[in-house]
């Protein structure tokens, strides 16, 4: 399509910066218009989600289930006092 509209570099460099000049114009008319960029509210900031780095695997592990099963344990009295015997 450039090759249809430019038959040498100088058209080209011309027709770069023509279209340079036209985007900073319709950015000028937004900013006119909408005004210039802001932070974000407090709303705007909560609406947003962010999510942190997570390179671990999102299952529950053997330390969350089996690892803990011996001390859901009812013990008697006698029990214990031979545990702490030992």
């Amino acid at each position: 399509m450039i090759e249809s509209m430019c038959k040498n570099m100088q058209e080209l460099k011309q027709l770069v910066a023509s279209n340079r000049k036209k985007r900073a114009f319709q950015h000028y008319e937004l900013n006119k218009v909408h005004g210039k960029c802001g932070s974000f509210t407090d709303k705007e900031y909560k609406q947003v989600k962010i999510y942190q780095k997570s390179n671990y695997s999102k299952r529950k592990k053997h330390v969350y289930t089996g690892y803990w099963r011996e001390y859901t344990q009812k013990y008697t009295v006698n029990q214990l006092k031979l545990i702490n015997k030992v």
